[in-house]
């Protein structure tokens, strides 16, 4: 009810999911139910300040490969998971080595007749699935095969229940059910600030302790799937992340006053088990079987191998470690890669001449930062020293960062810096820059340019825009061809 009255997109469906379960499993394994309320409580906590401390921007940090590989890696862990479930086995493991191992190890203590009723399940909601698609003549019947598809979570289980119900023996049970379900809505009360743990109570702070960077982690994906799935639905791709933050964090901040456990938007390829009410592993099994996103691997084995480098990074880490420890991993490896981009830009160095003479033009193709500085200073003044002292123009179209420090590199050595083609907006910004030629900042062409700071006005038989230039550094790595 919360997301219906502050959430911003109409399809978000605010509930528990497959996600959320996996991340609270990792985090709270092996301790009372009271630390999983608790997280949800403070995961609340953490994302409605974020919200109110507009921090949305952070969401965009962490790149779309390192939702694909954390995404595709929970759909696998959450498969291998479970699979002991559809073959009546019970055991505990935490990493997908670990339940293959159990798995293999209880072979013989299977149960086929739950593997059976399983296997059942799966088949009847692949082919519910593909109802829709039936081709009819009559709307009704159309109308009524597409309801029946879209319900197939609930008529599968449904109907296992009603079997398992009338084949059930209580001295030779035929499957093994899932145990008594408390009936009711749950009691009101506030959140739990302190637990028994073996015989003794653990307070606040060393409930904290032991939740660990949990705290943390969680509400960052949290946040990250539900701008995620807002983002899918939303027209034009753009969500008030600010307003999606407070009104996820006030859900979670009441869900546990009811004891819940965390939750968040599923993504649109996620699993819906959790959100649809089902209660059978297969449910589980089949839901997180489209998840693996394999579309993006062989998009970025084609476009972009960096990237493809971070997603099989975080989808490793998520399956040989933990889903939390992966998002860390490749968010760090995502921003070490847009660092590197920044630090080494593309970088466009001619020599052009004019009426008023020649020059050397240099055209970043980014930001212009301390970090670049050096590299541009290094490549510029190798240009120039390769031909005559001459002015060096840098064509700022493409320049919407600028710091002190990188300009003082480029100032080295009483090289005459002529700035041009500063956009609008930014030539204010510019004019306050100390050891700056301002006369060109207007200027639109190199030859504008020159004449602003030569003096000479720019020659008629030259068209706007337009001088000869020849690629100066053909040599250095970073060096493109670039037409004048």
């Amino acid at each position: 009810m919360l997301y219906v009255v502050l959430g911003t997109v109409k399809e978000v469906s605010i509930g528990p999911t497959s996600l959320m379960a996996l991340f609270t499993l990792q985090i709270c394994r092996g301790l009372p139910v009271e630390f999983v309320v608790l997280l949800t409580f403070l995961s609340g906590c953490v994302v409605l300040i974020m919200g109110l401390l507009r921090l949305g921007f952070l969401v965009e940090l962490i790149s779309p490969s390192v939702t694909s590989g954390f995404t595709s890696a929970t759909a696998i862990i959450i498969v291998a998971a479970q699979l002991k479930g559809l073959l009546g086995l019970s055991f505990t493991a935490e990493s997908v080595g670990d339940n293959i191992r159990l798995i293999v190890t209880k072979w013989d203590d299977v149960r086929y007749a739950d593997c059976a009723l399983g296997a059942v399940c799966c088949t009847v909601l692949l082919l519910l699935r593909k109802l829709k698609d039936v081709r009819v003549r009559s709307p009704r019947v159309a109308r009524a095969l597409w309801l029946v598809s879209i319900s197939r979570n609930a008529l599968v289980v449904l109907a296992a229940s009603s079997f398992a119900y009338l084949t059930h023996h209580p001295n030779q049970p035929l499957f093994k059910l899932s145990g008594r379900v408390e009936p009711g809505l749950p009691r009101l009360s506030a959140p739990p600030f302190s637990a028994s743990v073996d015989n003794s109570t653990v307070h606040f702070v060393d409930m904290v302790q032991q939740l660990g960077s949990g705290v943390i982690m969680l509400p960052i994906v949290m946040v990250l799937a539900n701008i995620a799935i807002a983002k899918a639905f939303c027209a034009g791709g753009r969500v008030d992340a600010t307003q999606e933050m407070v009104t996820l964090g006030l859900c979670n901040m009441a869900g546990a006053l009811v004891h819940a456990m965390p939750t968040c938007g599923a993504f649109t390829r996620s699993a819906v088990s959790h959100s649809s009410g089902v209660r059978t592993p297969a449910a589980g099994l089949y839901s997180v079987s489209r998840q693996v996103d394999v579309r993006s691997v062989a998009r970025l084995w084609r476009r972009d191998r960096r990237e493809l480098a971070v997603l099989a990074l975080t989808f490793g880490v998520s399956i040989v470690r933990t889903v939390e420890l992966a998002v860390l991993a490749g968010a760090v490896a995502s921003l070490a890669v847009l660092l590197r981009q920044l630090m080494r830009p593309p970088i466009h160095i001619h020599s052009i001449k004019t009426a008023q003479g020649e020059a050397v033009r240099v055209r970043p193709a980014q930001g212009l930062v301390y970090v670049n500085g050096e590299l541009v200073a290094r490549r510029l003044l190798a240009a120039a020293a390769r031909a005559a002292p001459r002015p060096t123009l840098l064509d700022c179209a493409h320049l919407a960062m600028l710091d002190y420090a990188a300009m003082q590199k480029l100032k080295a050595d009483e090289q005459l810096l002529i700035m041009y083609n500063v956009p609008e907006d930014l030539v204010a910004k510019y004019e306050l820059l100390e050891g700056v030629e301002r006369r060109g900042l207007r200027a639109t062409t190199a030859a504008d340019a020159l004449a602003s700071v030569v003096g000479a006005p720019a020659p008629a038989q030259l068209p706007a825009g337009e001088d000869s230039a020849t690629l100066l550094a053909p040599d250095e790595p970073e060096a493109d061809v670039l037409q004048p």
